[in-house]
């Protein structure tokens, strides 16, 4: 068998046990003795046969750091980015998730996390659940709408 055989083959059991990118692919294409030409055959050939999927990649990426890891738009988008996908399909992902959705998640996240914090002041509170919210991805007009509903809420307390 060659290497060329065997690559497509690693490949192809790789992409039938979980998502890549053909960024990723191309990285792990680097550790066989192939020629620049192969292993662009072989990233033909997957996408073909439907093992390899940029833009259904990116809608689960989106699905899954947005619900399961918690992310906000932004760090998602970076994410993608630099995994070389491209920002129609970036895009095409993103409409996936909802304002709605977001704001809720973003609800949960600072609610949980404003639960851990020692501090009394409110001022301070809040500029630690700002941070937390943009280093977590999310946009600072959505962390204030959001930070505002949870204030106003343990204000009512």
């Amino acid at each position: 068998m060659s290497d060329y055989a065997d690559a497509l083959a690693v490949m192809q059991r790789l992409c039938s046990a979980r998502e890549y990118c053909s960024s990723d692919m191309h990285k792990k294409l680097n550790k066989f003795d192939i020629t620049p030409k192969e292993r662009a055959q072989i990233i033909k050939s997957l996408e073909q046969d439907g093992f390899l999927d940029d833009r259904r990649y990116a809608r689960a990426f989106v699905k899954d750091k947005s619900a399961l890891s918690g992310w906000g738009p932004s760090k998602i988008k970076w994410q993608l980015k630099s995994r070389g996908i491209e920002g129609e399909i970036i895009d095409e992902a993103m409409s996936e998730v909802t304002l709605e959705f977001q704001d809720e998640k973003l609800f949960s996240l600072l609610s949980k996390k404003k639960e851990t914090l020692k501090d009394d002041d409110l001022r301070k509170m809040r500029e630690k659940l700002i941070r937390f919210s943009l280093s977590r991805g999310f946009e600072y007009e959505a962390t204030l709408r959001v930070l505002n509903r949870i204030i106003s809420k343990f204000a009512d307390n």
